[in-house]
């Protein structure tokens, strides 16, 4: 008994207790820890599960190992394959299956080390052997142009043009009306809806896809890359064309207009002379002057030659002129040789007005 209330005394000090606390706090937190460690796997497999079945396909492009220059050529040492979430990708974006492709091109901008080379990022190839470009059938010929038919030098290869001919109105347009006048300018739609093949050296293939050249960066577009002007423009036509082309060239001058990029419709329309520009108050005021010549014996009745708008007129005004000169017509009366003679003599008096 005795040495049982002992033991009972020595658990109830102080020392004895704290020793038990700990022992049960030891045991708590190890019974939490491993509780915590259960749930944070339980929690890591979850989430491994949910992004195994949410995570994005992922595509393999192509960029630099360091920071790439403009100029840098594309290859194997300097640019390798990095995979990126598809969702990141740009359209443009040069992808590493497509890189064989395109290997040898050079960068038109500089690009970041790991940043993803664009298709905008390279300068447009140039064509060295334009026959490879010229579809079967087709012939590619070359016109001169300055900087107005150029469209201030933004005409681009592949853009669609109208191709308007000024040129002299032939007097056989002109018919019976048009003899003794003189020959008016006029614009007629030559040729219309004709592809641009090149505009100075810069050829384009016609025939590729349109999104493998609308991608690419022009020199001149980008910083660094000269600008490129031109002076001659060639267009992709059939033979029939091209002989109405250079009969065109001897006839008169070319006129670039150009289309938009979605616009394919045919157009009508009839050749407009200078006469139809003209105000309507312009064309009525063309009429003929007229000025009355003779001495004290003579009464006659002269017109300057009308202009070609009026010229269709001509002959029913003077059929009128003439029936209103016969019925106010006096008879005749024979003059008398000495009195004739004396008149010839006399100034010839000179009346200008529309009368």
């Amino acid at each position: 008994m005795a040495l049982q209330n002992k033991f009972l005394a020595r658990l109830a000090s102080p020392a004895a207790l704290l020793l038990f606390a700990l022992v049960l706090a030891g045991g708590a937190a190890f019974l939490a820890h491993l509780y915590l460690q259960k749930r944070e796997a339980a929690i890591k497999s979850e989430l491994a599960a949910q992004s195994k079945k949410k995570a994005p396909p992922m595509v393999q492009v192509v960029v630099p190992r360091i920071d790439a220059a403009a100029n840098a050529v594309l290859n194997g040492n300097l640019f390798v394959s990095r995979p990126v979430e598809d969702d990141l990708v740009y359209p443009d974006t040069l992808l590493a299956k497509d890189f064989p492709n395109l290997e040898g091109m050079r960068l038109a901008r500089p690009v970041l080390r790991g940043r993803p080379v664009r298709m905008s990022d390279l300068q447009q190839p140039e064509v060295r052997d334009v026959a490879t470009v010229v579809p079967q059938g087709s012939r590619a010929m070359t016109i001169d142009i300055d900087n107005l038919n150029s469209i201030a030098q933004t005409l681009r290869p592949l853009h669609h043009v109208d191709i308007f001919l000024l040129s002299k109105e032939q007097k056989a347009q002109l018919g019976d009306a048009g003899k003794g006048s003189q020959e008016q300018d006029q614009a007629t739609l030559f040729m219309q809806d004709m592809v641009v093949l090149a505009t100075g050296q810069e050829f384009r293939d016609a025939s590729a896809p349109p999104d493998a050249n609308s991608t690419m960066a022009r020199p001149g577009e980008v910083e660094g890359a000269p600008a490129k002007g031109f002076d001659s423009v060639t267009l992709l036509v059939s033979p029939a064309q091209a002989a109405r082309l250079m009969v065109g060239q001897r006839l008169g001058t070319f006129r670039v207009v150009l289309r938009g990029n979605h616009d394919r419709s045919a157009l009508a329309m009839k050749p407009v002379r200078a006469a139809d520009v003209l105000p309507a108050s312009a064309r009525g005021r063309d009429g003929g002057i007229e000025f009355i010549v003779g001495g004290r014996g003579g009464n006659m009745l002269h017109r300057l030659p009308t202009l070609p708008s009026q010229d269709s007129l001509a002959p029913a005004m003077a059929k009128s002129h003439t029936l209103a000169q016969a019925l106010q017509q006096p008879e005749p009366v024979l003059a008398d040789p000495a009195t004739t003679a004396s008149a010839a003599n006399q100034p010839i008096p000179l009346l200008r007005g529309s009368q």
